[in-house]
Formats: structure tokens, C-alpha cells, sequence
């Protein structure tokens, strides 16, 4: 398992991406992103340890939407 941050265009859906992936079992905090210049959304994201491929299908399967997937120290 590794680090991930996703990130969400909305805090709403930052909400509902870290209580997903609480009720199957995954720690996952709320984080601010740091805007780089580029188009972050809300600014805001969900950090999680998970594999990418279970991310993935939680988000899909709660249609949580999202921006990016990056591996935390990328």
C-alpha cells in the first residue's frame, strides 16, 4: 500500500471521498492543497494509504469524483 492524495473539485466531494473510504476500512484525513497555478478545485483533497486500483473503485462505485490521484512525495 502507498500514500495517495486525491484530489476532488469540490470540498463537498473531498467530504464524500474520505468518508468512503473510511466506511471500507481506510484511514483518510482531509488536507488543503498548495496551489500551484494550476486548476485544483476547491483547494481542497483526501490523503489516504490504499492501493490505487482500490481508490479507484471506491470512488467509482460512490460516484465521487476527481481531479487527480498522486502519490504523496511526487
Amino acid at each position: 500500500m502507498k500514500r495517495y492524495f486525491i484530489i476532488t473539485g469540490t470540498i463537498t466531494y473531498a467530504i464524500k471521498c474520505r468518508d468512503a473510504l473510511r466506511q471500507n476500512g481506510y484511514k483518510a484525513e482531509l488536507k488543503r492543497t498548495m496551489n500551484s497555478g494550476g486548476n485544483v478545485g476547491c483547494g481542497y483533497g483526501v490523503v489516504t494509504v490504499s492501493y490505487l486500483d482500490e481508490i479507484k473503485n471506491i470512488m467509482s462505485n460512490y460516484g465521487i469524483r476527481y481531479l487527480q490521484i498522486k502519490r504523496e512525495g511526487e
